[in-house]
């Protein structure tokens, strides 16, 4: 890390590497060490639109696209990281990749179906796993389709698109100046 990170954000930084290194090749056992334990604690909105409640039908969503699907490492830029107390969050955007292989009941495609998919993520982090033990999970990811980089935001102008104002920068700042330490993924 190259920048004066809290103990949490760090955790919390951790955390969000290590989530979106599991996507990366559907690594279903290191995505489940992100989340709490039981049926009642995380809450997902997909990037495909759909909810997803608790970690085992992440779990299932996840066997369904290990056997379609296989996904790049995101270029994934955060803009934030805070915590405060036991409650912390981290808001990215990025670009992740997504190659379709099969169809939903394993047959191969004629031709793989490549996709870029820009996204703007929201992620929510307790310092409770589930059973109330104090360590850091994510309780809720909020992911959400971005508007093509060149696209003018309503209301603003082409120097607030997302490529004139740079992936992960905001008007004020900078991406959170954090290193993919591929070493500390699925530490803790």
């Amino acid at each position: 890390m190259t920048q004066n990170f809290s103990a949490d954000e760090t955790e919390l930084l951790r955390l969000h590497t290590t989530w979106f290194y599991s996507n990366y090749n559907v690594n279903i056992p290191l995505m489940r060490t992100v989340f709490p334990s039981g049926t009642d604690t995380y809450l997902m909105y997909n990037l495909n639109g759909h909810p997803y409640f608790g970690v085992d039908e992440l779990d299932e969503l996840w066997q369904f696209y290990a056997r379609t699907s296989t996904f790049g490492l995101a270029e994934d830029k955060v803009l934030r990281v805070d915590v405060s107390g036991d409650m912390g969050y981290v808001v990215s955007e990025g670009i992740f990749p997504h190659i379709e292989l099969r169809d939903a009941d394993g047959n191969d495609l004629p031709e793989p179906v490549h996709h870029r998919l820009r996204y703007r993520a929201t992620e929510v982090y307790k310092r409770n796993d589930g059973e109330g033990n104090p360590t850091w999970s994510m309780w809720h990811f909020h992911c959400s389709p971005a508007p093509d980089g060149d696209e003018v935001p309503p209301s603003k102008t082409i120097a607030e698109a997302t490529d004139a104002r740079g992936l992960g920068h905001t008007t004020y700042s900078g991406p959170v100046p954090y290193e993919l330490d591929l070493d500390t993924v699925g530490a803790s």
